[in-house]
């Protein structure tokens, strides 16, 4: 993965250049169009469909490259817009939730590939449950926050090498969040903590609901490649350095 790329994607993050307004815009850009294989989108017809402070938001957004304009239909006499890179990055960091159509709409995106889509399938993310979703929404927060604040050092750096060496830091934090996130998912689907997740309930129909929920969620991550050889990769290191850890001690 180029996390340089990445970090070009990012690098102008300016966290006071939008306002509560302008978030509330980009959340109606990224729920709206009819499926997720077309871009999410915001459609003004005609003078009249939509307000002017619409437009002069449509137009602020893209001259700070929060979202772009695409090509619509054929004299539909409409105007198409989703995110930028940039825009994308802006969502994760501003928003306290994430709306499902940001994380799938945009899976193709740099930023989303680096964070998320070089461990997890397109599937998982689509079908998660909300406990999985709370998770991932929990670290693609971190991930921002740590991005964030490598940006200045890497914004300020003085020479090449000083750069690719603040780039691959930001790389490392950012894969041992990762590797946090996907320990913490097998930890979370073993059989026992699957069911002590529904032992507070009272309603035997419900916690059946919430198991068969959540086991579904199980095979699921069972079947998604990413994950099973990022976890394996995780899993590989944890062992090893349990033994270095293990031995050591013996012979201490």
């Amino acid at each position: 993965m180029d996390y340089r790329l990445y970090v070009t994607q990012v690098l102008d993050y300016n966290p006071s250049s939008i306002s509560g307004d302008d978030m509330a815009f980009m959340v109606r850009l990224i729920n709206s169009g009819s499926s997720p294989k077309i871009s999410s989108y915001f459609r003004f017809r005609s003078q009249s469909a939509a307000s002017k402070y619409e437009q002069s938001t449509a137009r602020r957004l893209q001259e700070i490259m929060l979202i772009q304009s695409i090509e619509g239909k054929f004299l539909s006499g409409s105007t198409n817009y989703r995110l930028t890179e940039k825009g994308i990055f802006y969502a994760l960091s501003k928003l306290e939730e994430y709306p499902p159509a940001l994380l799938i709409r945009y899976s193709e995106c740099t930023v989303l590939q680096t964070l998320l889509y070089q461990f997890f399938g397109v599937q998982t993310i689509k079908r998660c449950t909300a406990s999985l979703y709370a998770e991932i929404t929990r670290y693609l927060k971190a991930c921002s926050t740590r991005t964030i604040s490598s940006l200045e050092l890497i914004k300020n750096s003085r020479s090449e090498d000083y750069l690719n060496e603040h780039i691959r830091e930001l790389e490392l934090d950012l894969m041992w969040l990762a590797k946090i996130l996907v320990l913490k998912f097998a930890m979370m689907y073993s059989e026992a903590n699957i069911l002590r997740s529904t032992s507070g309930m009272t309603k035997d129909n419900a916690k059946v609901a919430l198991y068969e929920l959540e086991n579904d969620m199980k095979s699921l991550l069972s079947k998604d490649s990413r994950f099973k050889a990022f976890l394996n990769l995780t899993y590989g290191e944890l062992v090893e350095g349990y033994e270095e850890i293990r031995k050591r001690s013996e012979n201490g």
